[in-house]
């Protein structure tokens, strides 16, 4: 990302009046054009890589939370006694869980 001072901004001001011996208000939006260091206003440029970024995020947040197909066909096995559990798989991502977490350090 890429930040600076040198952006051409229009921002719009709003003038409130007051009609006489009237509560009423009204407000009329009036564009001007102004330039940046009047206003001091700053430019902000994001990566090709940050965009990707929001969209990969953007994708992975619409997909759904619960993969029913997975967990019905995990359910049948477990139902029908199918289901093998690699005790050795199992002890190795364990291992694997322990070693990246700087053996127990970053629990803490």
């Amino acid at each position: 990302m890429k930040v600076s001072n040198q952006i051409p901004v229009n921002p719009q001001s709003v003038e409130k009046t007051k009609d006489s011996g009237a509560a009423a208000k009204s407000s009329s939006v009036k564009n001007t054009a102004a330039t940046s260091t009047e206003l001091g206003g700053a430019s902000v440029e994001i990566s090709e890589h940050a965009q990707l970024m929001k969209q990969a995020s953007e994708i992975a947040k619409s997909a759904p939370d619960i993969r029913w197909d997975k967990v019905n066909a995990l359910k049948q096995s477990i139902k029908n006694g199918t289901y093998q559990v690699e005790s050795s798989k199992v002890a190795d991502r364990l291992v694997d869980e322990h070693v990246r977490n700087d053996f127990g350090k970053n629990l803490l």
